[in-house]
């Protein structure tokens, strides 16, 4: 099975935390009482949508194939992700972001965390502890790399899984959303799949296991609205 989840946001991770060890230097103003970046809608239940979960008669790689084909066409969703490459440490990621490259959340490399809205061109970005954001855009450096892990079609494009061996395992829930386990080996990474059983078949959890990129990743919010809203202007250091 040619998948590359795990791997492909670590790429992300590698791009985006270089400049967030620069950006994180910059401390000034005062500690923020609130987070770092506007916090993710309510949850909302994959049984919202009208279609059925995955049939009771399908094969773990079918189950599997099905729910990837529909998880990459996912216009929005909200992303949690902890990480812990070998090179690069600890990282994690707690993002809403939508196929137009807006997004809004934080992102965080060792103890270096920094939030991050963008909408359209424009990218805000604050270090933890600061009061002020700093306004730049796509086409600076530290900017570039940053919006990189806003790119949810890039990141959706890596969920491919034609030739999977998974095999179904147990029912259980995550956030309270009914699903099957999927378990699947490939050389010396071993993943466990949470996919939807109500609503559409989405992908809601994986954890890889081994490898050079083990970790979590989360999935909800398929298809809500990403609020992405520009900070006050006396938020943004001039």
């Amino acid at each position: 099975m040619r998948r590359r989840t795990i791997a492909t946001t670590t790429v992300l991770f590698v791009c985006a935390t270089t400049a967030l060890t620069a950006c994180s230097g910059s401390d000034s103003g005062t500690a923020a009482k609130d987070s770092a970046a506007p916090s993710a809608p309510a949850a909302v239940s994959p049984a919202a949508a009208a279609s059925k979960g995955p049939d009771a008669d399908l094969t773990g790689g079918q189950i599997l194939t099905d729910s990837l084909k529909v998880t990459r066409q996912a216009t929005s969703l909200h992303l949690k992700a902890d990480i812990a490459d070998p090179k690069e440490g600890a990282s994690k990621m707690d993002l809403s972001l939508n196929s137009k490259g807006d997004c809004t959340g934080t992102i965080a490399q060792g103890k270096d965390t920094i939030g991050i809205i963008k909408i359209g061109k424009t990218v805000y970005l604050r270090p933890q502890g600061t009061s002020k954001w700093t306004k730049t855009n796509t086409a600076s450096a530290d900017g570039k790399d940053l919006a990189s892990v806003c790119d949810l079609n890039n990141f959706l494009g890596g969920f491919q899984g034609e030739d999977t061996e998974a095999k179904k395992g147990a029912t259980t829930k995550v956030d309270g959303h009914p699903a099957i386990v999927l378990t699947e080996k490939d050389g010396a990474e071993a993943y466990t799949m949470d996919v939807a059983t109500s609503g559409k078949p989405y992908l809601l959890k994986m954890v890889t296991v081994g490898g050079d990129s083990p970790g979590t990743l989360a999935f909800s919010h398929f298809g809500e609205p990403v609020h992405a809203v520009a900070p006050t202007r006396s938020s943004i250091a001039v």
